[in-house]
């Protein structure tokens, strides 16, 4: 879409076979990533709509999420079959083997800021953090959640991670050492959709099901006062503007 007029750009970019379930721009904007129910990752081409190369293959199940890396050279794929999958962009191949540790589906897949770690939530109730040059497991799952985790995300220093879970708690992690920065944060009635840091990493805002966004000190683990209201179904995402002086939610 033209952000400017609210039109559609070209044509529709088909080529899967099922759902779309998520998409993302490259860092530089020139590309796009999908993922679909249909088991493939695509790649495209935004100036010109067309698909990049073939479909992204290697997936069994149905692929929930697609990250690209900061430097735009690689993307990274959550799927129902488990597994992450790492691929490179430039020749669309997979990089490695998928990496393998959770026992159920792969709800989010994020890249450190630097490019260097992985950070994987799931349907086991636990994070997991990855090496992205040997694609090997940090350390141990991270554990706490106590049903699924729906949202994982790093702060902008990349120490810090959060997590938001159908437990409808969040939990902050110290990337360092892969334990839990104090208790969890509890407040919402509902499941957490979605979590996100401030730019200067001091806040945290989550969005959930019981259709409030509430706001966190990250060192206190202290809410800022009540929960942000108006929505009248679930918020399924929050988002800090660049300066950090505005959140936007959406339900």
């Amino acid at each position: 879409m033209d952000v400017e007029t609210g039109q559609a750009i070209g044509l529709a970019l088909e080529g899967h076979t099922n759902s779309v379930t998520n998409v993302a721009f490259s860092p530089d904007g020139k590309k796009l990533a999908s993922v679909s129910d249909d088991k493939t990752v695509r790649l495209w081409d935004v100036e010109t709509g067309q698909a990049i190369g073939l479909a992204l293959e290697g997936h069994t199940a149905q692929v929930t999420n697609v990250v690209f890396s900061p430097d735009g050279k690689k993307l990274a794929s959550g799927s129902y079959d488990n597994t992450v999958q790492l691929w490179d962009v430039e020749t669309g191949q997979a990089i490695g083997l998928a990496l393998k540790g959770h026992i159920n589906q792969v709800t989010d897949v994020v890249f450190s800021p630097d490019g260097k770690k992985l950070a994987s939530g799931s349907g086991d109730n636990t994070v997991r953090l990855w090496d992205v040059e040997t694609g090997q497991a940090i350390g141990l799952a991270l554990e706490g959640h106590t049903d699924y985790v729906t949202n994982v995300v790093f702060s902008q220093n990349g120490k810090k991670l959060a997590s938001g879970s159908c437990d409808k708690t969040v939990r902050l992690w110290d990337v360092e050492t892969g334990q839990a920065t104090g208790l969890a944060l509890e407040g919402h009635t509902d499941y957490v959709t979605n979590v996100v840091f401030s730019t200067d990493a001091k806040k945290l805002a989550s969005g959930s099901f019981d259709g409030t966004v509430r706001l966190w000190d990250v060192e206190t683990g202290q809410d800022f006062g009540s929960a942000l209201k108006g929505h009248t179904n679930q918020v399924t995402d929050v988002v800090f503007s660049p300066d950090g002086k505005k959140l936007a939610s959406v339900s």
